[in-house]
This record gives structure tokens, C-alpha cells and sequence, in this order.
């Protein structure tokens, strides 16, 4: 569950599209998506590619295993943006992926997967009347725009109750739709505040930086809980970080609590 940062050396800077300009990211990668990448799948509007794993004796598991993923997605009650988002980031199944640090099970990056080409790679190009990027291909698009890929290995089957495949698409989130992306002062400062005050273990996962601080913990405020990662719960989270808790509530428009009677987002990024 650790984020790839290496860039394809082949994409200029102007390329990345900025927090602001994240609307027609979405519109582009979507026009792409409309026709699926060759050996690529699609489920509930997500497209995923299982074709390195063709020959495997367990494909129909790790198939059905990356659907159950894709349900605890859009079980999470995002906004309807968000899911329109969510539904842009390519997913690839690649068994040698994540291992450049540590073995994640799962990885998202703005990197070009290592996939076998049929066809010569097509370059993403300005539409100026549009006013976004354009890439017939919606892999190159999402490497070359910035959007990202999310990379996933036969070994998340070992974590079929975590909500792997959302901790990865909330990567993407904090990269492409807060302010500033990564760079967002707000996750950075409780992430920063946490720490200090050692409100989580000093070896928990969500500790290691605070885009995994982000992940982890957004994932288990969606979610109810992790089996694996501190904070465990929703009700410890909001013990241990009350303002944190808040913040999270007004980053996604709602709070999942059932005791907060709560009926869904109250708030859309349309």
C-alpha cells in the first residue's frame, strides 16, 4: 500500500494537471474510458486488467476477489464526483508491482506499468477547443496527465476483509482532488500533530508519512474499521483525533457514523 512517485521520464512537466484543473482531468480520462485499453475488463464502470495473470490457475479468484474490492469502493457513500472520479483510475494486475520498497500488496503512482504492447504508445496531446488532455488510451492518459494507475498483486487475496483497492483510490483522492495534493496543509498538519502527540503507534502503518496518515485513516472512517491498521475503528479514530475525525467529515461531506444519523454525502465536487 506504499505510493509510487517515479515519473516516466518521457512526460514534460506541463503535463501534470493541477488540483485546479482536476475537472477536465476527469472529463478526459473519461471520453478514454469509454473504449477500454486492449485486455482490459470493466466492472461497475471501473476498468481493470487481469491479462499477466491469464495463465494462472487462480484467475476466476483473484478476479472475483478484485470485484468484492471494487464494491467495498463504492459501498464507502463518496459523493457521486468522487465515484465518476474513482471509476477514471486504471487498474492493473501486475505480480512483480510494489516491490521497489518493501512487498505492498497494492500500489498507486504516476508510473508507466510495464505492459506488453500491441500497438506503438500514443502520446497524450493539448486539445486546446476541449481545453484538456486527450489520449485515445486511457493508461497513457492517466500516467502522462498525472491521474495515476493503481497496481495490484495476486497477494491482496491474503487481505480480502481490508479495504485495499479504496486505500489505494484515496491516494489518488489526496493526489488529485484536495488542494494542493499532496502538498495539502491540512493532512500534513494533523498528520504532523499525531505524531507529536503520539496518538498512534510509532510503527503503525499510517505513521510512515502522511499520505499513508491519509489513506489508512480515511479508509477506516469510511469503512468502520481495519483489521491490520491503528487506528483499528472509527469510534477509536474519533476517540484518539476528534478534530481530525471533524475535518474528515467535512473532506468527504458526511459522516459515516450511524449514530450521527447520518443518510449520505451532503455535498457533491460537481
Amino acid at each position: 500500500m506504499r505510493i509510487a512517485l517515479l515519473l516516466t521520464a518521457t512526460i514534460a512537466g506541463a503535463l501534470f494537471a493541477t488540483p485546479s484543473n482536476a475537472g477536465s482531468l476527469d472529463v478526459a480520462s473519461a471520453d478514454a474510458a469509454k473504449a477500454l485499453p486492449p485486455g482490459f475488463q470493466s466492472y461497475r464502470g471501473y476498468m481493470f486488467d487481469m491479462s499477466e495473470a491469464s495463465d494462472r490457475k487462480d484467475l476466476d479468484k483473484l478476479t472475483d476477489n478484485l470485484k468484492q474490492q471494487i464494491d467495498v469502493v463504492e459501498a464507502a457513500g463518496l459523493s457521486p464526483r468522487v465515484m465518476r472520479f474513482f471509476r477514471t483510475v486504471p487498474i492493473i494486475a501486475s505480480e512483480l508491482a510494489c516491490l521497489d520498497e518493501g512487498a505492498a500488496t497494492a500500489c498507486y503512482g504516476r508510473v508507466t506499468p510495464d505492459v506488453q504492447r500491441t500497438t506503438p504508445r500514443t502520446l497524450t496531446v493539448w486539445d486546446h477547443d476541449k481545453q484538456r488532455w486527450t489520449n485515445p488510451n486511457a493508461v497513457d492518459l492517466a500516467v502522462d496527465s498525472g491521474l495515476g494507475v493503481i497496481m495490484v498483486r495476486p497477494d491482496m487475496m491474503r487481505y480480502e476483509k481490508e479495504a485495499v483497492l479504496l486505500h489505494e483510490m484515496l491516494h489518488a483522492y489526496h493526489a488529485r482532488l484536495l488542494p494542493d495534493g499532496y502538498a495539502n496543509k491540512g493532512v500534513i498538519s494533523y498528520y504532523a500533530y499525531a505524531k507529536s502527540k503520539d496518538l498512534l503507534p510509532k510503527e503503525a502503518y499510517a505513521m510512515k508519512n502522511h499520505m499513508e496518515f491519509f489513506a489508512v485513516t480515511a479508509s477506516i472512517f469510511l469503512t468502520g474499521k481495519s483489521d491490520y491498521q491503528d487506528p483499528k475503528t472509527r469510534d477509536t479514530l474519533k476517540e484518539k483525533m476528534p478534530d481530525y475525525y471533524k475535518y474528515l467529515v467535512g473532506v468527504f461531506g458526511f459522516d459515516p457514523d450511524p449514530a450521527a444519523n447520518a443518510s449520505g454525502p451532503v455535498a457533491s465536487l460537481k
